[in-house]
């Protein structure tokens, strides 16, 4: 008969195994919402250089395809500084909606390109739903660890952020393509954060 102790111990590793399995689809939906916001990037880049007399727009894509989200936000912003007439507001709304953009990359960054795993060893993380970041590496005095601890649930809610920030982007995709003032389709909120106008 199993003692109180492996009882434990086999609880807490189904568990570990629950939270593993709802890790990867996590951090796909993440990715898959990362990708919406470079995809609307592409298409606001695409949508200045057409109005502005490029005819074929796949030599756009063909210029812009690999390209990550940090370069596709500053080559977005710049086209809409030279190509709009913007208002203070709209620079506002503007500045506060790729500034965004660009902690989006630096999150989806430290989520994509970290080793995440559940450690069986703690049970508090494992009930925390805890993500343990263990990523060694060299460095000028030897090894070099970086562990952290990240819950599942932020990576649910940045995947949140990402799909917001896509549908921002879109509008000011449609503000360019149909000639639209940014400040009819926007305002800024309390805390000085851009949203759509229903």
């Amino acid at each position: 008969m199993p003692s109180e102790q492996n009882k434990e111990w086999l609880s807490l590793r189904r568990k570990a195994e629950a939270l593993s399995k709802s890790l990867y689809p996590t951090i796909g939906e993440f990715a898959v919402a990362f990708e919406a916001v470079c995809y609307a990037l592409r298409m606001g880049i695409a949508d200045i250089l057409e109005k502005n007399g490029l005819r074929n727009t796949k030599l756009a894509y063909i210029i812009i395809g690999d390209l990550t989200i940090f370069p596709l936000q500053s080559i977005y912003r710049a086209l809409l500084a030279e190509t709009q007439q913007l208002s203070p507001l709209e620079k506002k709304i503007l500045d506060n909606i790729f500034k965004r953009v660009s902690q989006l990359g630096e999150k989806r960054n430290r989520i994509i390109h970290s080793a995440w795993f559940i450690d069986y060893k703690n049970p508090k993380d494992i009930k925390e739903g805890l993500l343990t970041q263990d990523k060694p590496g060299p460095s000028k005095r030897g090894a070099k660890e970086s562990p952290s601890k990240f819950p599942i649930r932020t990576i649910k809610e940045i995947a949140g952020q990402a799909h917001i920030l896509s549908a921002l982007v879109h509008e000011v995709n449609i503000c360019i393509y149909t000639g639209t003032r940014i400040g009819s389709r926007f305002s800024l909120d309390s805390k000085g954060n851009a949203v759509a106008k229903g």
